[in-house]
């Protein structure tokens, strides 16, 4: 399997990794640190059964979303979002509805919806494609869960859902699946995808005057999904107890820096 990581805050050695893991962490939240995390697991795994005939986009950052898509992988078949967590605990997915069981035994929403998130990545990647009217055969985003301290209780969800002891087999499933895509379509895909951009913008047929009273034809543009992201963001952005972190993170950082300009200082 070939990954191609396309964060722009892609993890470095030494105090250079420290800087642009912080640097991430401020600008998507501290919850995209952990899906680095699960991204490097979950590449692990896949690699291990899937041939360099797959390819896996890592962070891909579509036009005018602010939050990239965490993996996209494109395979001989399909184009595939998944979104992959780390959870642990027991959960239930039916339908649009993501629950967490609670010290009652019972399901309560979820105080963010992957469910909900997970489907939000699939529908930007879709309007992405759409905007470059481009077709790609594309099944429900998926959700995989890294950890094997994760149970789901599954009942037709918006979204596929694989747990930790399912991976290898759903990564085997991929491998096993008939080819749909011609050579051309596959490269078109991944490159749509490792280079983003927006669509070229078409001349407008000039409108008669009895046309430009008529009021303009709603479209569903890729914004429209964009909104919704945003607000996943949000949900998923610092708590109180992640901006101290982030704070010490930042404190240790000078610290550092000053150490150094002081020993260069010394022995120079």
């Amino acid at each position: 399997m070939r990954t191609l990581d396309l964060s722009k805050f892609q993890a470095e050695s030494g105090l250079a990794g420290i800087l642009k893991s912080l640097q991430g962490a401020i600008t998507y939240g501290y919850s995209w640190q952990q899906s680095r995390k699960n991204q490097d697991e979950l590449v692990e795994i896949l690699g291990s059964v899937l041939g360099n005939d797959c390819v896996l986009l890592r962070d891909v950052n579509i036009p005018k979303v602010n939050r990239p898509i965490p993996m996209v992988l494109v395979t001989p078949a399909e184009v595939m979002v998944i979104n992959p967590k780390s959870q642990q605990g027991f959960f239930r997915a039916e339908g649009k509805f993501w629950g967490e069981m609670g010290r009652n035994d019972q399901y309560q929403p979820a105080a963010v919806n992957l469910i909900r998130e997970t489907w939000l990545y699939q529908k930007t990647v879709e309007g992405y494609f759409k905007q470059h009217n481009f077709t790609a055969p594309m099944d429900r985003g998926v959700m995989i869960f890294v950890s094997p301290e994760t149970m789901v209780e599954s009942i037709r969800p918006r979204v596929r859902i694989i747990q930790a002891d399912g991976i290898k087999n759903f990564a085997r499933e991929i491998s096993a699946t008939s080819p749909v895509f011609s050579e051309m379509d596959f490269k078109a895909a991944v490159n749509l995808l490792s280079h983003p951009k927006l669509p070229k913008k078409t001349k407008k047929k000039q409108q008669s005057s009895i046309d430009m009273m008529q009021p303009l034809p709603m479209t569903e543009p890729l914004a429209k999904v964009d909104e919704g992201i945003t607000k996943v963001a949000r949900k998923v952005n610092f708590t109180r107890k992640e901006w101290g972190i982030v704070g010490a993170l930042a404190a240790l950082l000078i610290i550092v820096l000053i150490a150094l300009i002081f020993l260069v200082t010394f022995f120079s």
